[in-house]
């Protein structure tokens, strides 16, 4: 699976996974897609602090939200204080960008 790390974008600061729609649909029917996503997931967090990753029943409330030709970001939130990390996910479907609840 292709995915792509991005700094300096304007979501979050910057700390962003990029996954075109074609390429985090791989994950669906093929295990070694799934775990390279997930591999990919937990190693972005643990980046930033955060011991976790998208499991497949996250993985599948993404995949429902995502249409043709669409993205989903995948965001490391910061607050300062207190400092606290936690995860924000997100879709590009027609250019419009819509938060996923996970």
């Amino acid at each position: 699976m292709n995915v792509e790390f991005l700094v300096n974008q304007e979501l979050n600061d910057g700390r962003q996974l990029f996954i075109t729609e074609k390429e985090f649909k791989k994950a669906a029917k093929n295990e070694d897609e799934f775990n390279s996503f997930a591999f990919a997931t937990e190693c972005f967090f643990s980046y930033y602090g955060l011991d976790t990753f998208i499991n497949v029943r996250e993985y599948e409330i993404i995949r429902q939200e995502l249409t043709a030709g669409g993205a989903v970001i995948i965001t490391v939130v910061e607050e300062k204080n207190p400092r606290n990390c936690f995860l924000e996910v997100y879709v590009s479907n027609h250019n419009r960008l819509k938060k996923v609840e996970i």
